[in-house]
């Protein structure tokens, strides 16, 4: 999908993007995420459905919906010490091709001692009666959390980028080789730092695309459904997401992403199934 003003604008500078959100995780910040309680089980959250948080035809991604409903649920586990993000999964039910904003209303389902599940409804904000999907997310409750989140920066743009730089460019992506992508090494103290679920989510979404488009010869494609799993924290990095396995029928692709961390033994830290299908 191509905005045509964007054509006469200055490239955008993340690191400037994120100069007015210091000490706000990049993650959320990056989207315009601004999430607002409801009250204390529920909490909605607004996205402004930009080019870049699009596939090559216009469909929107799923990785940045699910982003911005973890935001929404944050706002409501942050207060049951609720710090890790087990599982993920959204389905996209209208590819919002000519939706400019999306509505997030979400909701704590069920609370536990040791895990606690949260839901959102997604609408066109425009147009409420018009559903654009909805997701589910799993959460571990943790005695304690780590010291911070770790962004990675990423590396300088392509100097024939348009506009924003691909989504995973910004969440710190680097391809490697002609199917994987990685995430660079974090600093140094690694002993309290977790690579954050957002760049995870997002770079798996974007090897599933490429593998689908290789598969299918085209990247004009629509996201489904994605699926992830975080069994383990990503500690030290680089952090390689590789395709593993892939099904076609007819013009849709599933593909089966997964996110090693290379500094600990390509310890598994991530799984990501994403269903897509040719528009």
């Amino acid at each position: 999908m191509t905005d045509a003003p964007a054509t006469h604008q200055s490239r955008p500078d993340p690191q400037s993007d994120w100069a007015p959100t210091r000490g706000v995780l990049m993650s959320y910040a990056y989207l315009g995420s601004r999430p607002q309680a409801v009250d204390s089980t529920r909490a909605a959250n607004e996205l402004v459905l930009r080019d870049d948080l699009r596939t090559p035809v216009g469909a929107v991604l799923a990785a940045p919906l699910a982003i911005a409903m973890l935001d929404a649920a944050t706002v409501n586990v942050e207060s049951m010490r609720v710090h890790a993000v087990t599982q993920v999964d959204l389905d996209i039910v209208d590819c919002a091709i000519d939706t400019r904003r999306a509505y997030l209303a979400g909701r704590v389902t069920t609370e536990m001692r040791s895990q606690l599940f949260t839901e959102a409804r997604i609408f066109d904000a425009d147009d409420p009666s018009r559903h654009l999907g909805f997701g589910t997310a799993n959460w571990s409750v943790l005695g304690h959390s780590p010291h911070r989140f770790c962004f990675p920066q990423p590396g300088p743009p392509d100097v024939s980028w348009v506009g924003r730089p691909p989504l995973w460019h910004a969440y710190s992506g680097r391809r490697r080789g002609e199917a994987s992508m990685e995430i660079p090494r974090l600093p140094l103290e690694v002993g309290v730092e977790w690579l954050h679920h957002g760049p995870m989510l997002v770079i798996t979404e974007a090897v599933a695309l490429d593998c689908a488009a290789a598969a299918l010869g085209s990247d004009e494609l629509v996201v489904e459904h994605l699926a992830m799993t975080v069994v383990a924290p990503g500690r030290v990095g680089p952090f390689i997401a590789t395709p593993v396995y892939s099904a076609i029928e007819g013009d849709s692709v599933g593909c089966r992403v997964e996110l090693r961390d290379a500094g600990r033994g390509d310890r598994l830290i991530a799984a990501t199934s994403v269903r897509m299908r040719q528009y």
